[in-house]
């Protein structure tokens, strides 16, 4: 394989582990709620993460050191956890809960248009004629997606996986600005620190804990998303 064609394929890979989470994700709420079920997944992200990263250093202890995070980077991260890393898997997780899973994976296409106004409206970043085209038309996708037909009108579960892009959009900006940073460690800190967070949510509000196997499908799939 060429190195140029390296980072394309892991892209494409991504987006496919992305896109497959969302119907794993369906089929495992019928035995487990979505509280408990977002914090494995990110439980599960971090985990996975923090592997790599221990495998990484080991394996080339000779390699360029990534930039670590600093103590003015602690903000952005904060933001980012809270908004991507709790609040948008919870609302996407109720939403699935409402929504066929095909449907929630297009809606999560959503998340492009989201990045790009909150770039613009809060960070003042430059957009030109076609991206707002395109923009456009990832939006008419989406209304065309939410409506429940019939009567005008958009389901809570699809209204739901809109807001959670929404702030997974927040959570891209927040995270640019440390982005040239180690982006294993942000993944691994993300994910220990959403899932821990949603877990103490768990206990608070007394949710029951779903049997182990579900936990560990959460996880795995959490690892590889």
């Amino acid at each position: 394989m060429k190195n140029n064609q390296a980072p394309s394929l892991l892209a494409i890979a991504a987006a496919i582990l992305f896109g497959a989470s969302a119907p794993v994700s369906k089929s495992l709420l019928g035995s487990i709620d979505p509280l408990p079920l977002a914090a494995f997944l990110y439980i599960g992200s971090g985990l996975g993460s923090w592997l790599l990263l221990t495998i990484r250093n080991r394996h080339k202890p000779n390699r360029i050191v990534e930039e670590r995070l600093s103590k003015p980077d602690i903000p952005w991260l904060i933001g980012a956890i809270f908004a991507g890393g709790v609040a948008a898997p919870i609302l996407l997780l109720l939403g699935l809960d409402r929504t066929p899973a095909s449907t929630a994976s297009l809606l999560l296409n959503f998340e492009t248009v989201a990045t790009a106004l909150l770039a613009y409206l809060l960070f003042r970043e430059a957009i030109g004629k076609r991206i707002f085209l395109a923009l456009g038309l990832i939006t008419f996708a989406s209304i065309l997606l939410t409506w429940n037909g019939g009567a005008w009108g958009f389901s809570l579960g699809s209204l739901a996986i809109v807001a959670a892009c929404f702030l997974w959009g927040l959570d891209n900006n927040l995270t640019r600005n440390i982005s040239g940073k180690d982006p294993m460690m942000i993944v691994g800190i993300k994910g220990f620190c959403a899932g821990t967070f949603s877990l103490l949510l768990v206990f608070i509000f007394k949710i029951p804990l779903p049997p182990i196997e579900p936990i560990l499908i959460a996880k795995h799939v959490g690892a590889v998303r």
